[in-house]
């Protein structure tokens, strides 16, 4: 198991055209300019991609186009997002491992029931290792549809099968985060904080970066907060990113496809399925100004490629 890279993880938006369908020209181009803009890895088909509200044969899709387009540039990782049995959510990760991605991410709330115990979801992600011998895998603490967090005791024992690669925690608790990094410590498993308003001080304790949906908006800025936490710049870079993100949020994931649109080039739409809402193109188009203006380090602006354009 090769270590993923530390630094900007982006969960990245899903493009939709009007109908609804995925805009594949777009996937590639957003594809592309995130990598250009300094992401480590990209995590498409994550929550902010609306992976409740697509197919599972639209997630397999996407995460092959994905990786394909990224032609090994990055690491791609994707989610496994039914419930079902043991049996069937370990056909659900082979389906998704044969699209080429680096790890197959695992989501706490849907592998068992709210109520299940951690004997129970540890027995369950068992049954999925041993029925994916060779395959390599993440965990994510998705929200929805309900909010688990682990135990230290169960994320040691995660990290100690050396089956697992990438942890996107969501305690929002930098102690919490501490106590992870040092029970995966000597593993292939590396901590991504879910988090914009403590990333500077997780990084401290050994988090190793950030897998947010500001991300999917400022890569860059949130690449160079990862590589300069000890930098007497970053108190403010992090600062302006928390307000960038409390900004987006009330019409999110809508209000990040049209600042994407802005800052790259491309034809991303504010379409989408998950939490649809109206956007306000001005005052959006003052936020984006606004930020520029600041002249944060990793903002510089970047023509986007022809290609990125089609």
């Amino acid at each position: 198991m090769t270590a993923l890279p530390a630094g900007a993880w982006p969960v990245m938006l899903t493009p939709l055209s009007d109908d609804l369908t995925i805009d594949w020209a777009v996937v590639d181009g957003y594809t592309d300019w995130l990598i250009r803009q300094g992401a480590a890895g990209l995590f498409p088909g994550a929550l902010s991609g609306e992976m409740f509200d697509l197919s599972e044969e639209e997630r397999l899709a996407l995460a092959a186009r994905v990786v394909a387009r990224a032609a090994g540039r990055v690491p791609v990782i994707a989610a496994v997002a039914d419930s079902g049995s043991a049996d069937e959510q370990a056909r659900a990760a082979a389906r998704l491992a044969a699209t080429g991605v680096d790890a197959v991410v695992l989501i706490a709330s849907v592998l068992v029931d709210a109520d299940a115990s951690e004997t129970e979801l540890r027995a369950r992600l068992e049954r999925i290792l041993d029925a994916n011998p060779g395959v390599d895998f993440g965990i994510y603490e998705c929200p929805l549809p309900y909010h688990r967090l682990f135990s230290t005791d169960l994320i040691a024992w995660i990290a100690d099968t050396g089956r697992f690669s990438f942890f996107k925690e969501t305690s929002h608790d930098v102690a919490v985060m501490a106590e992870r990094v040092a029970a995966a410590e000597g593993t292939p498993l590396r901590v991504f904080n879910a988090g914009i308003e403590s990333l500077v001080e997780s990084v401290a304790v050994g988090v190793h970066g950030l897998s947010g949906w500001v991300v999917n908006v400022y890569p860059d800025t949130v690449a160079w907060l990862c590589a300069n936490p000890d930098d007497e710049r970053a108190p403010a870079v992090q600062a302006a990113l928390v307000a960038q993100e409390s900004a987006m949020a009330p019409a999110y994931p809508n209000s990040a496809k049209a600042l994407v649109a802005r800052r790259s080039g491309l034809d991303f739409r504010p379409i989408s399925r998950w939490r649809p809402a109206e956007i306000d193109a001005d005052a959006l188009a003052a936020l984006d100004a606004g930020f520029a203006a600041l002249g944060l380090p990793g903002t510089a602006e970047r023509r986007p490629a022809a290609s990125d354009r089609s």
